[in-house]
């Protein structure tokens, strides 16, 4: 008889609970409201709702980016600049072709971001195959030194000279997606994961480049031994992953801030790491694992806001569930690989 396993993420995910839960009680005044405004009242209304699940969308995208990097043996640590550099490719795309018709122009836009995340990975992914660097290393080097000279294109050449903000020019009208749930900004992109998701995981599993790409991220001198062309698969999904995390910021730009605005990453490309863990670096489990995480950043927010909750407790409560997520579920791996 079959022997009930309980699935690894759910004691990760109590823990969280209630780790969020204990630093509450301990630091509100009224604890029973902020726990309310911290998870129930996230589906109170369609702004919260909308927001959470538009987030949802954009964090499976780094998510599977980061999953499919870490299958090949990769470490991709620079999803911050790569999320920021779509979005910057994509301002740019716009205002190098201000006359297209929004239908041509949004994939434009999207487009430019995949380009542009993928091109900041690639440099990564190529340093490892030839030189043998470490992309852990690489990849946030890149990201730290390219997000600088981003910060500034936004705040002197790309600068909207109307604004007293750190921000570019507004997108024209056409370039937009509209909202499926007026005020949040849910857009159609939601189709993107559920369209990409089954891809890569039918790739992963079902394709013999999939099998030799994990293969060569299991042991990459087994690999060679034993033939395969490791350095197509050190580099090739480290620039797809990059390509995720500019698709990704093309979509922050085309679909919720509609303007290049210094940090608009918000975190994407590190809680792209966290969803990753949750879904124990399996394709299937990231659109739960990026719901939940959606679902705290989001109660987070409105917990400010409508309660006795400071924005730096707040922050502190994500932090402390992504060290808890990142270590618990590492210790589940390790536990199994014995």
């Amino acid at each position: 008889m079959k022997k009930f396993r309980i699935p690894a993420a759910l004691p990760v995910l109590a823990l969280c609970l209630g780790v969020s839960a204990l630093i509450i009680f301990l630091f509100s005044s009224a604890p029973g409201e902020t726990l309310y405004y911290f998870f129930p009242a996230v589906l109170s209304n369609r702004l919260y709702t909308g927001e959470m699940l538009n987030t949802m969308v954009l964090l499976s995208l780094t998510g599977l980016g980061i999953v499919l990097s870490f299958r090949a043996g990769s470490f991709n640590l620079g999803g911050e600049g790569q999320v920021y550099t779509g979005a910057i490719c994509a301002v740019l795309a716009a205002r190098l072709l201000p006359d297209l018709p929004g239908a041509l122009g949004i994939p434009v836009l999207l487009a430019a971001g995949v380009l542009g995340g993928a091109l900041l990975a690639f440099i990564s992914g190529i340093l490892k195959a030839l030189w043998n660097v470490d992309d852990l290393i690489s990849t946030f080097l890149l990201s730290s030194g390219v997000s600088k000279v981003i910060d500034y294109l936004i705040s002197g050449p790309l600068s909207d000279p109307d604004s007293y903000l750190m921000t570019t020019v507004p997108l024209p009208e056409k370039y937009r997606l509209a909202s499926l749930m007026i005020p949040s900004p849910f857009n159609i992109s939601f189709i993107l994961p559920l369209l990409l998701l089954p891809l890569f995981h039918w790739f992963l599993n079902h394709t013999r480049q999939g099998y030799e790409l994990q293969i060569t991220g299991s042991s990459s001198s087994f690999a060679r031994h034993s033939g395969l062309n490791t350095g197509i698969y050190q580099t090739l999904p480290l620039t797809v992953s990059g390509a995720l995390h500019g698709l990704a910021g093309a979509l922050v730009l085309t679909g919720t801030y509609f303007a290049g605005i210094q940090g608009l990453t918000s975190g994407l490309g590190w809680n792209g790491i966290a969803v990753a863990l949750i879904a124990g670096n399996k394709v299937p489990g990231l659109l739960p694992a990026a719901l939940f995480f959606a679902w705290i950043t989001q109660g987070s927010r409105i917990a400010v806001l409508h309660s006795d909750l400071s924005l730096e407790l707040g922050a502190i409560i994500q932090g402390v569930l992504f060290l808890l997520i990142s270590s618990a579920v590492l210790r589940i791996k390790i536990r199994r690989g014995r």
